[in-house]
């Protein structure tokens, strides 16, 4: 073999061996450089989102408090920078969503001085509301130890499976604030997943009507769904409120005790999200005191605000039991009880001269 073959021979496998190493090279770095890459861009968005789900638990306080929607952003997963000679896997979805319904519930609630306006309702009776929480469960493909997040009740809790520790976001709306009780009531359906930027407009459907509202004999309770532990509630949520009796967690609900001393306010928020948001139903009929309505009576929902749309009703002064004196909205199946000598014919959705209910009054004397 001459000089010149043997050379050529050489750089041949000199070449083969460099190849080698450099598929070596490139197979190390796609071991090493890609998961430590994709890690790092995991953990960007653990923190990214962290911060808009304290977001999205502000814009349901503030659409609560304010009335107005709070658009927020999401981002569902993260987002990979593929690397030149590197192949990338895509990212895995995260899942935002509306849990199924669940009741609250309001026990030995009465409305002060029992007869009060809003005591045609409120009367000590149980009342239920149909509630959700708002979810949030990321996926990684190398962080671990990542957490859950969930927005029940204006809270937002921050859970980690390794050892159950809870976050409550500091800037959570209290439940209980002395004599106010403040209750955001989810409606609505929301489930979305993948690695995009998802928008959420947090709108409030309530009017934010106050009432006032004693013991009627037992304490008032309130009994609301959760996923938090009675000492979260008790050592979190509701410490340092001195009108909390006894605090306890059973079947997913929170029991809540209160001081039956005091009076307290109540404000039940409803907040839609994503779709089919219902809208508040006629549920009683209420006095209406000098506050510029015309008619001696309205109709309320079961969050206390007037509702200007229901069925007709006739109402007849005692002098006149034959020709109605105006025409309002009241819930089909109510019976009002309003003071005075007047009778009250109720329809729903026809005419007067369509086969009328009469309900009289107190006084009675209605023909």
């Amino acid at each position: 073999m001459d000089a010149s073959a043997s050379r050529g021979q050489s750089l041949q496998i000199g070449a083969i061996l460099l190849f080698g190493f450099l598929l070596i090279a490139l197979t190390t770095a796609q071991a090493q450089l890609v998961p430590a890459d994709i890690g790092r861009s995991e953990l960007d968005h653990s923190q990214r989102v962290a911060d808009q789900l304290v977001g999205l638990e502000t814009a349901v306080f503030e659409t609560s408090v304010t009335g107005r929607p709070q658009p927020t952003t999401i981002d569902l997963g993260p987002s990979y920078d593929d690397r030149l000679l590197f192949v990338y896997p895509p990212p895995r979805a995260g899942t935002l969503r509306t849990t199924e319904p669940a009741t609250l519930r309001i026990d030995n609630a009465e409305a002060v001085g029992g007869d009060d306006s809003a005591g045609n309702y409120w009367n000590g009776t149980t009342h239920s509301y149909t509630t959700r929480a708002i979810t949030y469960k990321p996926a990684y493909r190398e962080l671990d130890a990542t957490p859950n997040y969930r927005i029940e009740h204006g809270v937002l809790a921050t859970q980690y499976d390794a050892d159950s520790r809870i976050t409550i976001a500091a800037n959570r709306q209290p439940i209980v604030d002395g004599t106010a009780i403040t209750l955001p009531v989810v409606d609505g359906e929301l489930t979305t997943a993948g690695v995009a930027t998802k928008s959420v407009v947090p709108e409030r459907v309530t009017d934010a009507t106050t009432v006032d509202i004693e013991a009627s004999g037992d304490p008032i309770r309130l009994r609301l769904p959760t996923d938090l532990s009675a000492g979260t509630w008790r050592e979190t949520i509701l410490d340092g409120q001195s009108t909390v009796d006894s605090v306890s967690v059973a079947g997913n609900v929170v029991t809540i005790t209160l001081d039956s001393a005091e009076t307290y306010e109540l404000t039940i928020n409803k907040i839609g999200i994503g779709t089919n948001i219902t809208e508040p139903s006629p549920t009683y009929l209420r006095t209406v005191a000098d506050d510029g309505w015309p008619f001696p009576t309205d109709v309320r929902d079961q969050y206390n605000d007037r509702v200007d749309d229901a069925t007709t009703v006739w109402v007849y002064n005692s002098s006149d039991y034959h020709t109605p004196e105006t025409s309002f909205s009241v819930p089909d199946g109510s019976s009002p009880a309003v003071s005075g000598d007047l009778c009250y014919t109720l329809t729903e959705g026809v005419v007067d001269d369509d086969a009328p209910e009469t309900v009289e009054s107190a006084a009675g004397g209605c023909v």
